[in-house]
């Protein structure tokens, strides 16, 4: 079972601390979200915890293994995407991943086993005779995350792996992610400043500020037993679903008794003359990161 622990990190660059005390286990295959403003200390964490920054107090382990002390073995199960992906212009995506396989050991044959497989996962696999100079960034984003799942790592860590991409291709990275959750086989460590996205994706949400965790909690426990419906409607029925009821001009906001679900709520408000336009569902995660990050 692969783990992850943070143990005191901090990280000061000159008066400047970034981070303070950072400290998290992770002993299940979860999907973690970090969540923050740009500027919150994420990609310094990240950079921690992958080596490429040396904390200036605090250790980092991973899978019982100290990062900095034996960063070859600690990091042998680990794969990243930190930062934004860059590669040499001149090679293919084939090329490049086939670079990164033989890196890691991997034999010629089995090589190119990962390479069909992960392409195939990540959607590159009609691009992957084209020199990664032509890629777009979104076909980088996608490369990067192929080349960080070279050799089924037990931990994953990805720094907002949906940046700078058009609305399809964020979906189309969200699914990707949410299907490698769905195996439960591996952490997986991403940051973003989405709420949504970390909502979407995650089963656990860490909200970082000013190089502090000021939140760590499982998403099941944000989730909200509130709908808002917007509609045309003259009066409203008693509800039997409904422990309590507020309307604002056209919006309809119901919080929901324990056992009623949204679908016998929208029935009982139908039934009821209400002509439902849209619905949406309301949990405490966007009132507690406004809370939290000033």
């Amino acid at each position: 079972m692969p783990s992850l622990d943070i143990m005191g990190v901090g990280k000061n660059f000159g008066s400047i601390h970034a981070l303070k005390d950072i400290t998290l286990n992770v002993d299940t295959p979860q999907c973690i979200g970090i969540l923050g403003p740009n500027g919150a200390g994420k990609t310094t964490l990240l950079k921690i915890i992958t080596n490429i920054l040396k904390p200036s107090e605090g250790k980092i382990l991973v899978n019982g293994i100290n990062v900095n002390q034996n960063p070859t073995r600690a990091l042998e199960k680990m794969g990243a995407l930190v930062e934004q992906p860059e590669f040499y212009p001149y090679l293919t995506g084939r090329e490049t991943m086939k670079f990164v396989a033989r890196i890691k050991g991997m034999s010629l044959s089995r090589s190119y086993e990962e390479i069909e497989k992960l392409a195939k996962i990540t959607g590159i696999t009609e691009y992957l005779e084209r020199r990664t100079g032509e890629y777009s960034r979104g076909m980088k984003q996608r490369l990067e995350l192929a080349v960080s799942m070279i050799g089924d790592p037990e931990i994953i860590v990805l720094d907002e792996p949906t940046f700078g991409l058009d609305p399809r291709g964020m979906k189309e990275m969200r699914d990707i992610l949410i299907s490698l959750n769905e195996e439960k086989r591996r952490i997986i460590l991403f940051s973003t400043h989405l709420i949504s996205e970390a909502r979407e994706v995650c089963d656990r949400v860490i909200i970082v500020d000013k190089g502090e965790i000021k939140f760590n909690e499982e998403i099941s426990d944000l989730r909200g037993n509130k709908i808002r419906v917007k509609g045309n409607f003259k009066h409203l029925a008693k509800i039997d679903g409904a422990k309590e009821i507020t309307t604002r001009g056209n919006e309809i906001t119901v919080e929901m008794n324990p056992g009623a679900t949204r679908n016998s709520i929208l029935k009982e408000l139908m039934e009821g003359g209400v002509e439902i336009d849209t619905v949406e569902g309301m949990d405490r995660m966007e009132e507690v990161y406004l809370s939290l990050v000033q």
